[in-house]
């Protein structure tokens, strides 16, 4: 008893640190949640309980194991132990917060006290960085002096003028952070929990007015997919995502001519695909990067070139198809200064490339059986939608909202008593006086937090 509680504090601890992705205290990388340490922490813990991984878990247990032996044998091959190692590395964090998500969700069905405890665990997580957003918006529309940077610098590594990034290292961080969490906001909401409703109204208003195309494409690729994906309510989900396209393709770009916004991510708006390629190195790197992971799985189809090393073909591939791109100075320093730094941006990208056929196999059979625990469930289908969708852009094994969506997932954190039982549950109601004998007062249960 003494270790699960210490289990799930650890996980409460991770959600209170959810935003916080790239302090500059720690520069081991440059992505680093400070919240995925309590869940190793947490994950070690777990081999003293008695928790099993699931049936469909053994392809991702077998995923695991290929990439850490492939890897290790080509660094031992070529002499780069260190990209090896750190390759490992994340995967065990990513294997660590899966494990202790699933661990979690599946002692809240059984303990209501739980919930409550995640519920305040995402308020205390999502109230700071808010506030920080807020704070970057007013001076982004109206101040434009930058002085919202002192503050952001406090908690993050990298500070963009005129971006909302809340208190994450990029603006794109931020959007992953508002999406996963406004999910689980609005799952607690419609379970009760009506003080998540404020929270959810301010993360969803600052999504919109971040200005982020990373976000906006995100949310609509999980809706397609999500209407692919279901049978239930096809049509209202159509009628979402259409209203969603009409917002982002007319609404934002109003907003943005009546507020004088200005930065280089509002020429993203105007969808002009050449100006992009051509002007945009966030667009150029996010396009590219994704296909030369592709190209090197053309290159090497069964095994792939190891984990952790995309970026031994990276250079030559993108002088050779793509040297365009070398004016843009991200893009130069990943191709002749640091080239051991250069990733795919793109996880479907990475597992083709650094795993080949064989790892790809594996990976997907772990996807699907994470697909097939969803059964009937609106929300753990839209959760699989989202992961799916918020991988386009993001590399890392050590990616906490995809774990964190996939453990909500195969450990019914989504789940209701309704969809478990079919049937709706109601409590008796305490009244005061005389209660008539024959017909007991009955109302729907709410919890109240």
């Amino acid at each position: 008893m003494v270790i699960r509680n210490l289990v799930i504090a650890l996980f409460m601890l991770s959600l209170m640190l959810l935003t916080y992705d790239s302090l500059p205290y720690f520069q081991f990388s440059v992505y680093r949640p400070i919240s995925m340490f309590p869940m190793f922490l947490a994950s070690i813990l777990l081999l003293f309980t008695d928790f099993r991984f699931k049936k469909g878990d053994v392809f991702f247990l077998l995923f695991v194991m290929y990439s850490v032996g492939h890897s290790l044998i080509v660094a031992t091959n070529n002499g780069d132990i260190g990209s090896s190692a750190s390759h490992i590395i994340t995967l065990l964090f990513g294997l660590s917060m899966y494990r202790v998500s699933v661990y979690v969700t599946e002692q809240a069905k059984e303990d209501p006290e739980i919930i409550k405890r995640i519920a305040k665990s995402i308020a205390i997580g999502f109230i700071p960085p808010l506030f920080a957003g807020f704070l970057q918006l007013f001076d982004s529309f109206f101040v434009r002096n930058g002085f919202s940077g002192a503050f952001t610098g406090l908690f993050a590594d990298k500070v963009y003028l005129r971006r909302i990034q809340m208190l994450s290292g990029e603006p794109s961080w931020a959007a992953i952070h508002m999406l996963s969490g406004g999910l689980i906001m609005f799952f607690l909401y419609k379970q009760g929990f009506r003080k998540q409703l404020l929270l959810l109204v301010a993360t969803m208003l600052l999504m919109v007015l971040s200005f982020s195309a990373y976000a906006y494409t995100v949310l609509l690729t999980a809706l397609v997919i999500y209407v692919l994906v279901t049978n239930k309510n096809r049509g209202r989900m159509l009628v979402v995502l259409a209203a969603c396209a009409l917002v982002v393709v007319v609404g934002v770009p109003f907003l943005i001519e009546t507020f004088k916004i200005s930065g280089y991510f509002t020429d993203r708006f105007q969808f002009n695909f050449n100006q992009l390629i051509n002007n945009d190195n966030s667009f150029f790197i996010r396009l590219v990067f994704p296909a030369i992971g592709f190209m090197e799985f053309a290159r090497h189809p069964i095994f792939g070139v190891g984990g952790g090393f995309y970026y031994t073909e990276f250079a030559s591939l993108l002088q050779q198809h793509f040297s365009s791109g070398l004016k843009f100075s991200e893009v130069y320093d990943l191709v002749f200064i640091n080239p051991y730094d250069a990733t795919s941006r793109n996880m479907v990208s990475k597992v083709f490339a650094e795993e080949g056929l064989i790892g790809a196999i594996l990976f997907g059979g772990f996807l699907v059986s994470i697909f097939r625990s969803c059964g009937a469930n609106s929300y753990s289908k839209f959760a699989f939608a989202l992961c799916i969708a918020l991988v386009m852009n993001f590399d890392s094994y050590a990616f906490l909202d995809f774990w964190l969506l996939f453990g909500f997932i195969r450990g019914g954190g989504f789940e209701t008593e309704a969809i478990r039982t079919g049937m709706p549950v109601r409590v008796p109601v305490r009244v005061k006086g005389q209660i008539a004998p024959v017909r007991p007062i009955y109302s729907e249960w709410r919890r109240k937090a």
